[in-house]
């Protein structure tokens, strides 16, 4: 069986209602409306770091209050940065408070007075969606600084932001992997079709999409050779990429969410088991050492 034949397999091996339980696109997922879905996806996208249960619980609590002041889109739309500084303020979560979600809420609410969808800022992508992820991030980030006066922050420039809110907008510029804001894209720009992605964006195609570069998915390319590089760079996204291009030419990026929820289920052990990793489809041609640890212990 080619390596082409295991992905499928294990793309067609995920179940997927009980993985979008545990996966932040479910928080897009739940509205209808075209703008809360988008700005829910920038919430929940750039949050996207560290364990599921952890983030979860903060985005939980964050759209309980956004959406008793009308929704994502309302809250852009209407902003109020006294306001929603009173009902963001408490939140924490590792690098990031109340006050990073507070100045992108701000920055947002500027670019869609001049514009319809974020999506407006990527083009033209053409075959490459690096300079249109430039142009956002960009964008974002000056917004933001603009924002930052009526959010009670001081900052001449994006240097002189609060960690949290620079952690937010990372660049491709800086060598990045961009894993969020490439499964931001991945959201916004797939079709629906698949029940996962949202399909909403349908100016750039899926095949200029960046497979959004986790520790789960760089591991498990390893492992099957889709890239010997060790480092979670943007470089090592793109040839993670290239190689899955080989398989899908239309739509690279369609194996990211079974790839990765191999690892955030805990399927992947990081490591060669025989009775764990029978079962898997891509066993046959994964190349990890072996799993000397107790079934259950920390790796």
């Amino acid at each position: 069986m080619k390596i082409g034949e295991h992905l499928e397999a294990v793309y067609g091996s995920v179940d997927l209602r009980e993985r979008l339980a545990a996966d932040p696109v479910a928080y897009p997922r739940r509205y209808v409306n075209r703008r809360d879905q988008e700005v829910a996806g920038v919430l929940a996208a750039t949050l996207a770091y560290g364990r599921v249960t952890l983030f979860g619980a903060v985005l939980d609590t964050l759209f309980s209050r956004l959406d008793a002041h009308g929704g994502p889109a309302h809250v852009v739309t209407h902003f109020d940065p006294e306001t929603m500084r009173e009902e963001l303020g408490s939140l924490r979560y590792r690098f990031n408070t109340g006050v990073d979600w507070l100045l992108l809420l701000g920055a947002l609410h500027r670019i869609y007075t001049e514009m319809e969808s974020l999506e407006d800022l990527l083009l033209p992508a053409g075959d490459a969606i690096e300079d249109g992820l430039i142009r956002l991030v960009d964008r974002l980030r000056v917004e933001v600084v603009a924002s930052a006066a009526d959010c009670g922050v001081t900052a001449t420039g994006f240097e002189a932001l609060p960690r949290g809110i620079r952690y937010l907008l990372p660049s491709p510029r800086s060598g990045s992997a961009c894993k969020r804001w490439n499964l931001f894209l991945r959201w916004m720009i797939r079709p629906a079709s698949d029940g996962v992605d949202l399909g909403l964006w349908t100016k750039v195609s899926p095949r200029a999409l960046v497979v959004p570069l986790d520790t789960h998915v760089l591991r498990i390319a390893r492992f099957i050779g889709l890239t010997s590089r060790r480092d979670g760079s943007w470089r090592t996204a793109l040839e993670v990429t290239d190689a899955l291009r080989v398989f899908d030419p239309e739509d690279p990026v369609r194996f990211d969410f079974s790839l990765a929820h191999l690892g955030i289920s805990g399927a992947c052990l990081g490591a060669r088991h025989p009775t764990v990793c029978s079962s898997c489809p891509l066993d046959p041609i994964c190349c990890a050492d072996p799993y000397l640890g107790p079934i259950g212990g920390a790796l």
